[in-house]
């Protein structure tokens, strides 16, 4: 599961503190957008978390 360019962007405008509405000026998409890309990109590395503690629990079994 890779981030898409839009997802890591956004990530990484939240991450300096910029708000939402700000960065969907910047990038030229609706906040709703914005948003959508932020939770996109949290679920990806969720799921890469677990999938991650999964392999580690199995190899030291």
């Amino acid at each position: 599961m890779w981030l898409t360019e839009k997802e890591i962007e956004v990530l990484e405008l939240k991450k300096k503190g910029i708000l939402q509405k700000d960065i969907a000026k910047k990038l030229k998409i609706s906040p709703a957008a914005v948003s959508d890309f932020y939770k996109n990109a949290l679920e990806k590395i969720r799921k890469s978390e677990e999938t991650i503690k999964f392999i580690k629990r199995k190899k030291y079994k």
